[in-house]
């Protein structure tokens, strides 16, 4: 496996994190930690959990971390934040827009006009999808000081909002890195491009560890429930991921499902990259104000 694709300029290589004593238990815990925050919100899942829509969503929060009220430059408005995605080339100025329709009439985004100049409409982030991001950070912040390869002085639990700020402020200039980071990782395109594919990964992943021989025995149809899409939806993307030479299965319905040794080497240089990445935001965070790993 090779992560010499100079992407992002990681700090400490993804293949240290993967070699790390460790790696496999902090991989299942940041699998079995994700899926605490996502599963049953069928509804968030649908709107962040595609390549282009997470972009989105993520440059929205970096967008907002950064800004800086006395430079209109910096100001999060819808016409900024498609200028950032459109230029990753992940998505249009019409899909950002309706990204931040949807985020808006759910509540996870809201647009009011600024203080001194009603005219300019700014995006601010929920608290509840601030705490949503925070928490996803923090079980990797988590994982990173039980590999002890970055900054973490040992430290768990959920990020501090100083720090999650810090962090995402951190995200902005790494964003193109990012997404030629996640279309580098071509054998997890069957899950990457579809809508609650990660979910589908995280849940195969999951089921494939808590089974003892590898098979899941899960079936299409609880897939879809519990991620909230069609079982004709989860059929595709299982199929797909089983041409891809991902995972078997052996019986009609989608029982039986087994994965590949090829999906677990996929899915450890995804989750070392992630970690790779998270010490390099922690880093690169830590230094810009006094800061706690904590709440």
């Amino acid at each position: 496996m090779c992560f010499d694709d100079g992407a992002v300029a990681f700090k400490v290589p993804p293949f240290e994190f993967l070699a790390a004593p460790g790696f496999a238990a902090a991989r299942d815990r940041v699998i079995s930690g994700k899926l605490a925050l996502y599963e049953g919100n069928h509804l968030f899942n649908r709107l962040i959990l595609e390549e282009g829509r997470f972009l989105c969503y993520l440059a929205a929060l970096s967008l907002h971390a950064g800004q800086d009220m006395a430079q209109p430059q910096t100001w999060l408005t819808l016409g900024r934040l498609q200028r950032e995605v459109t230029e990753l080339g992940v998505a249009s100025r019409n899909r950002v827009e309706a990204q931040v329709s949807c985020l808006r009439k759910y509540g996870f985004l809201a647009q009011q006009p600024h203080a001194s100049d009603r005219r300019v409409r700014l995006l601010v982030p929920s608290a509840a999808l601030l705490s949503r991001d925070a928490g996803i950070l923090g079980l990797l912040v988590t994982g990173l000081s039980e590999l002890g390869l970055s900054p973490t002085d040992g430290r768990k639990g959920p990020l501090a909002p100083d720090l999650h700020r810090a962090m995402r402020r951190a995200t902005l200039p790494h964003l193109p890195g990012l997404s030629r980071m996640i279309r580098r990782h071509l054998p997890l395109a069957p899950f990457f491009a579809h809508d609650c594919g990660y979910m589908i990964l995280l849940l195969l992943l999951s089921g494939a560890r808590e089974s003892g021989d590898g098979v899941i025995s899960t079936g299409f149809q609880r897939l879809a429930t519990q991620t909230g899409v069609s079982r004709t939806h989860v059929r595709r993307i299982i199929e797909a991921a089983r041409d891809a030479g991902l995972l078997t299965t052996t019986t009609r319905g989608g029982h039986d499902i087994r994965l590949t040794a090829g999906m677990w080497h996929a899915a450890d240089r995804w989750f070392a990259d992630k970690f790779a990445l998270t010490d390099l935001l922690l880093r690169e965070a830590l230094p810009a104000e006094p800061v706690s790993i904590a709440a």
